[in-house]
């Protein structure tokens, strides 16, 4: 059908898009009014977890770990060209 389709064309450019931010520093807004650096890794097969690295927190720096997107509002990527948000 058209429908499937289409969501089948909508997660190509998808997981397209995740592939091409793979290794960009990435800034995130959180809730709770709290904003994070980090270098974008990959994201789990439903796109609900992104793995990221070097990740910069008003505590400290972790060298890895995994941001839940229900916690985050925004998310801006660096591709080399300007910001890109997502």
């Amino acid at each position: 059908s058209q429908d499937q389709e289409d969501r089948s064309f909508l997660r190509e450019r998808f997981l397209h898009l995740l592939k091409g931010i793979q290794g960009n520093r990435t800034h995130c807004k959180m809730y709770e009014k709290t904003e994070v650096d980090a270098t974008f890794q990959l994201s789990d097969i439903d796109g609900q977890n992104f793995l990221v690295s070097n990740l910069e927190t008003p505590m400290g720096t972790q060298p890895q770990a995994i941001l839940r997107c229900a916690d985050i509002i925004s998310c801006s990527v660096d591709l080399g060209t300007g910001e890109h948000k997502i």
